[in-house]
């Protein structure tokens, strides 16, 4: 991943649940995606420039969208499930932070909220495409944690995407302070960072 963001955050909202954690009370046993809570503005945007491919249900999902896009000569295809209602239509060309549609509690879904999808090169039933948004979209509260680790020694990119080497320096600086090894930036290590 170069220096640019190739995708935006669809949504306000804290995550709630990450990619390939495990689901116990699911039909759906890996979870290929992220979800974003409640929390926040309700609107949900699009991730980057691309054409809408699906506007409509889809199983488990429930009102869902999905949008194909070429970025830097590259395919990828973006879903946005558990919709409350969608704004766009299928050929539709949408810009970056467009507003497509609400988050909702449609399909499978427990509580409203937004799970977000990232597919290379295309979505396909069964997810094998699936990859981990939260290395391709840029996160303010990631670039925070990148600035507050190379504050206490780490020598990160700060470019805000939750990558291999930003994960392991919180881990190597979880173990360092004593705190749960989880390469997850919760109250506890947030605190600690704060504290130097």
């Amino acid at each position: 991943m170069g220096g640019k963001t190739l995708f935006i955050r669809p949504c306000d909202g804290s995550i709630t649940s990450r990619f390939g954690e495990t689901r116990k009370n699911s039909n759906v046993k890996v979870h290929k995606g992220v979800d974003f809570g409640s929390d926040g503005s309700p609107i949900i945007r699009a991730s980057a420039n691309g054409i809408v491919t699906k506007a409509k249900v889809i199983g488990g999902y429930g009102n869902t969208i999905t949008i194909a896009h070429t970025l830097n000569g590259k395919k990828y295809e973006t879903l946005y499930a558990h919709l409350k209602s969608y704004s766009v239509k299928v050929g539709q060309n949408v810009n970056q932070g467009q507003q497509i549609g609400i988050k909702g509690t449609t399909g499978n879904s427990t509580g409203i909220h937004l799970h977000f999808e990232i597919h290379i090169p295309t979505y396909e039933a069964g997810q094998p495409n699936a990859v981990n948004p939260l290395k391709y979209v840029s996160e303010i509260r990631v670039t925070d944690v990148q600035k507050l680790l190379n504050s206490v020694g780490y020598k990160l990119v700060v470019d805000g995407i939750e990558g291999p080497l930003t994960i392991a320096a919180i881990k190597d600086f979880q173990k360092k302070r004593g705190l749960t090894v989880d390469g997850v930036v919760g109250p506890n290590t947030l605190a600690a960072l704060k504290k130097k």
